[in-house]
């Protein structure tokens, strides 16, 4: 209806700032849709992309002219977070096919621990034996439940019984032990699940790459959690940055909120472990006025529609969302004018 033609004229002048996590070699995608993507959707976000004419720029440089008021039109930033194999070997090539620039987020704990995402591994495992009737008596996991495991909501606790108990009492060889003798327990190859890595990140070789092709490599923590206390936030950054710029001897000044977490009291934080930007998960578009400590993003992902992409892409959904806001507040104004009357919302 050309609606989209006209949301991009209205937002032409704000940042896109797309985010993606890992692209499959498997069945990752039916895994975890919102978290994986098919490389084949990937190809067609990026066609969409060329298509439409939306300038990809680095990271830096688009938050820099964002900020100088010289912003190209539609101009948009992809960003992966967490730094999952996947990307090295599914994506990236796509991106160098089109000279896109993008800021992978690195989560630098499993850099330095090859193998797979040990919570990831335990969940995966799970979701493969689904329908399966399991038996994981004698795993040596306090609480596990006993006998026969069929019902949603066992399996859910002893999901995450196994990954408490893994990541509390267990150093890493201890995890690969442990979900190797679930796997057993399970049916599910864990050797092949290593082997393929497809629940791995990259390893250190292969971060050395990405600033020959383009990519920059950016702050995501070490372990990826920011704690409550400043301290401890500034103890996981820093452990991050030494990492990644010892491994790349460049500037690590951006960052990511791991699992989209974050208030406006961590902005000092932030300020003096020497972030330039932070982006959130909260879903949006940047213009001057955006704080540089919660970039909005839109997160991608194999759940999301092409149309759905395309409509953020457009600005589309924003206007939408503006809109939206606008509507409670005017709801909002009237209820306080009108405290008597019922305050359902149709």
């Amino acid at each position: 209806l050309g609606r989209f033609g006209r949301a991009r004229r209205i937002t032409r002048r704000k940042l896109r700032i797309l985010g993606y996590h890992g692209f499959a070699s498997a069945d990752e995608a039916a895994f975890r849709p919102g978290l994986f993507m098919r490389p084949d959707t990937f190809r067609r976000r990026l066609a969409h992309l060329a298509r439409a004419g939306n300038p990809v720029l680095p990271l830096g440089e688009a938050l820099a002219l964002l900020r100088e008021d010289r912003l190209p039109d539609r101009a948009v930033v992809i960003t992966v977070d967490d730094g999952f194999y996947g990307f090295y070997r599914n994506a990236l090539a796509m991106l160098r096919e089109h000279r896109f620039a993008a800021t992978v987020y690195v989560t630098s704990y499993y850099c330095r621990h090859p193998g797979p995402v040990f919570r990831l591994a335990v969940q995966y495992m799970f979701w493969k034996a689904s329908g399966r009737s399991m038996e994981l008596d004698g795993l040596g996991v306090a609480g596990v439940p006993g006998g026969a495991l069929r019902r949603p909501r066992q399996l859910h606790e002893a999901t995450w019984t196994v990954i408490r108990h893994g990541e509390a009492e267990c150093d890493e060889p201890g995890r690969h032990a442990l979900a190797e003798a679930l796997g057993h327990r399970l049916g599910v190859d864990y050797d092949q699940i290593r082997r393929r890595r497809i629940l791995d990140l990259m390893r250190p070789e292969e971060l050395r790459e990405m600033p020959e092709v383009g990519i920059d490599v950016q702050l995501h923590t070490h372990r990826h959690v920011l704690p409550d206390d400043q301290a401890g936030a500034q103890r996981e950054i820093a452990e991050n940055r030494s990492f990644l710029v010892g491994l790349l001897g460049r500037p690590a000044e951006h960052f990511c909120y791991p699992g989209g977490l974050w208030s406006a009291d961590q902005w000092p934080w932030l300020e003096a472990a020497g972030a330039a930007s932070a982006v959130t998960c909260d879903p949006g578009l940047c213009d001057a006025s955006t704080p540089r400590l919660a970039l909005p993003r839109f997160l991608d992902g194999e759940s999301v529609s092409q149309i759905e992409f395309e409509a953020e892409v457009a600005g589309f959904l924003e206007l939408l969302r503006a809109a939206r806001s606008w509507m409670m507040k005017l709801i909002g104004r009237g209820a306080r004018r009108q405290p008597n009357e019922p305050q359902t919302i149709y």
